[in-house]
């Protein structure tokens, strides 16, 4: 503060030193209500406002008072002049941290000339929950801070302070984009409540903040001003992008090993349709011992590369949740028998006793999906009679306690006599790609998927899976599943009459000269005619001149694929847009199949191609009554 030993003219309106106010520890300021400024401040009052000395507190500007502290000040003003003593209670926000004092406000003559009003003031102590609330807004860490309407920070919490520093803040520029900032005020003034998280410039450098913003009354003036509540949550937005880019880069794999493995199952299919297929045409004719050893060389390899890759496929469903339980009642009995019987020819080959024990308890009918769970038991099957040389496989099912009212608990096991599984690779059998030892795989060969697809399958079903194995003494596999138990269906008293096989005239695209050859060969082995195209192009031309029962249509050909010939075909005039069509493509993945199935095919077979399949779909759809032909038929192909 400057040294108040010089005398002041009335032009300078300044209060001489004789007033001794220096000496009291209570703040006292005085207020020239003309010019509106303050002229004089002892130390107390210097502290009180912020200012170094009496000169720093001159240079600020007071002019620029709300209407409402004009009005308060000019009532106090007449209030003095008619002689009344004047008490008054005022919030100051000097260092943006609120002081409450008690003022005295009474008359004094300028030395100079004049009027103006001394303030003598007092602390107050606000009350206990006041000051409580006041402590915790210093010390959170949540940004608290009050605008005027012009947009200037009229206070702000220590957390506000730091994060803002200065003086004269305003809103909008604490905002990395001051056109957010803008619009956000023109909403609060405006009376909406908003909400948000935004990117705001901070003493420490850009972060994200949750931000709420609404108008709220000053409460010392009741002009209006916004309120502003602000959260660092920088941590948690960059944690929630980096786990969005991650999924982002998790899902783009995905796709891309869904791609991958579409195109290899397309790229192995292909050529295994006419390996297997020529290889069944060949098997029909007159060949000597030797040629049909080789040849059954060639089946076997054949065979052992498509389960190859419906495992790799399997697996890769499993992963992504792509399969489906297809739930519907069920014989037990039958189911067994049909599965064991798969193994017969094999089992006979190695001289090995296969045997079917089902617990008389068991119930006839159940509710499940027959289809995987005999495919589980393929894969133990397939397991047991390939890794025993000699003894027996036995195949079981036992009802076991604990299932809940109208269920029942099967065990099913397949027990054999093989070579077991080691100890150590016991915890680790049912993991993907694992074999009971190098020994084994090189003997046996395999992928090491079975096992791992059947648990996730029976996972799938709410099961339990197991081993039980001592290596050299064979091995016993098992799972355990609740399943509902089912009423017979009803039989109807007249046998539906088998669909008639007729000659039909059916058309074949199919780019690939060897698939036309066995594809033609097949269906007119079996009594139909056949012409073949060789792309989508043509086969539209040749469908447009109608006459044919039934199209066999490949999905990938030059010039036109096989969906866009089905939706040319399918707008058509006349009979032939109602051909029916049915896929015949490597393609065998469920969303391929379903996606064929909205483009207008009518059904699906995949390649390779099973021959029995392949025909019963081509005398289903080539029936002279369509209507009766369920048309779900390709959408229930995976």
């Amino acid at each position: 503060m400057q040294s108040n030993t010089d005398n002041f003219s009335a032009s300078d309106t300044t209060v001489p030193l004789t007033l001794g106010f220096d000496s009291l520890r209570r703040p006292i300021w005085v207020f020239d209500d003309v010019r509106k400024r303050k002229v004089y401040a002892n130390r107390a009052a210097l502290d009180l406002w912020g200012a170094a000395s009496l000169d720093e507190l001159l240079a600020r500007d007071f002019s620029d008072q709300s209407p409402a502290i004009q009005r308060r000040m000019a009532d106090i003003a007449g209030r003095i002049e008619a002689g009344d003593a004047v008490e008054e209670r005022w919030t100051f926000y000097p260092k943006g941290v609120a002081v409450t004092l008690d003022s005295v406000i009474s008359r004094i003559d300028l030395p100079g000339g004049g009027r103006a009003m001394l303030f003598e003031g007092a602390s107050v102590a606000p009350p206990a929950e006041k000051q409580r609330a006041l402590e915790a807004l210093r010390h959170t860490s949540a940004l608290v801070s009050l605008y005027d309407a012009d947009g200037y920070r009229l206070f702000g919490n220590p957390a506000a302070m730091t994060s803002y520093p200065g003086a004269r803040v305003r809103f909008a520029e604490i905002f990395a984009n001051g056109d957010v900032g803008g619009a956000l005020w023109s909403s609060a003034l405006a009376g909406e409540v908003v909400e948000g998280a935004y990117r705001v410039a901070t003493a420490h450098g850009p972060r994200w903040h949750s931000v709420t913003v609404r108008r709220t009354p000053d409460p010392m003036t009741g002009e209006p001003c916004v309120l502003v509540n602000e959260a660092d949550i920088t941590e948690e937005v960059e944690a929630q992008s980096a786990l969005a880019e991650a999924r982002e880069r998790a899902e783009a794999a995905m796709a891309a090993r869904q791609d991958f493995l579409a195109n290899m199952s397309h790229e192995l299919r292909t050529p295994l349709t006419s390996i297997l297929g020529f290889a069944d045409l060949l098997a029909a004719s007159r060949l000597d011992d030797e040629q049909r050893g080789r040849l059954d060389r060639i089946r076997d390899a054949g065979a052992v590369l498509l389960e190859t890759l419906n495992d790799v496929l399997d697996f890769s469903k499993l992963e992504a949740g792509g399969m489906n339980l297809e739930i519907r009642p069920f014989a037990l009995r039958e189911l067994l028998s049909q599965t064991v019987g798969l193994f017969e020819a094999q089992a006979q080959a190695k001289t090995l006793d296969l045997s079917l024990r089902i617990d008389p308890a068991c119930p006839e009918w159940l509710e499940g999906d027959p289809e995987r769970l005999r495919q589980v038991l393929v894969n133990f099957l397939g397991n047991a009679v390939k890794f025993t040389g000699a003894g027996k496989v036995a195949l079981s099912a036992a009802l076991r306690p604990g299932a809940e009212p109208g269920s029942a608990r099967l065990e099913l096991a397949v027990a054999d006599t093989g070579v077991g599984v080691p100890a150590a690779m016991l915890d680790l059998v049912f993991d993907r790609f694992a074999q009971a030892g190098p020994d084994v795989s090189r003997t046996f060969g395999g992928t090491g998927l079975g096992l791992a697809i059947s648990k996730e399958i029976i996972g799938l079903m709410g099961g339990e899976i197991g081993v039980d194995s001592i290596a050299g003494q064979g091995a016993r596999f098992w799972f355990v599943l609740d399943l509902a138990v089912a009423a017979a269906p009803a039989v109807s008293a007249v046998e539906p009459a088998a669909v008639e096989v007729r000659p039909l005239r059916l058309l074949v695209a199919d780019d690939n000269e060897a698939n036309r050859e066995l594809i033609g060969a097949l269906v007119r082995a079996a009594g139909h005619r056949a012409d073949v195209v060789a792309d989508g192009v043509t086969a539209v031309e040749a469908a447009r001149t109608g006459g044919y029962d039934v199209v066999l249509m490949d999905v990938q050909m030059p010039h036109m694929d096989g969906l866009a010939a089905t939706r040319a075909i399918r707008g058509l005039a006349g009979e032939a847009a109602l051909t029916p069509i049915i896929a015949l493509t490597a393609n065998v993945l469920p969303d391929q199949v379903a996606f064929y199935c909205a483009s207008g095919m009518d059904d699906h077979v995949g390649k390779p191609i099973n021959p029995r399949e392949l025909l019963t779909k081509v005398a289903v759809w080539g029936d002279s009554r369509p209507a009766q032909v369920a048309r779900k038929g390709c959408a229930t192909q995976a």
